[in-house]
C-alpha cells in the first residue's frame, strides 16, 4: 500500500497541485495536512 502525506498549509492556493498529485502519482491513500479552510468551502469538486 502506497500512502501519500502533505502538510499543504492551505488547501485553496494549492489546489491545482493537488489535482495534479491524484492524477499523476501511483497511491492508494492521500492525506492533507492543515487545510485551513471550512467545511462549506472545502473544494469538494473540481
Amino acid at each position: 500500500m502506497k500512502l501519500v502525506t502533505w502538510n499543504i498549509n492551505s488547501i485553496r492556493p494549492r489546489l491545482n497541485l493537488v489535482e495534479r498529485l491524484v492524477a499523476v502519482e501511483d497511491h492508494d491513500v492521500i492525506c492533507l495536512q492543515e487545510s485551513k479552510v471550512e467545511d462549506g468551502k472545502f473544494p469538494r469538486e473540481s
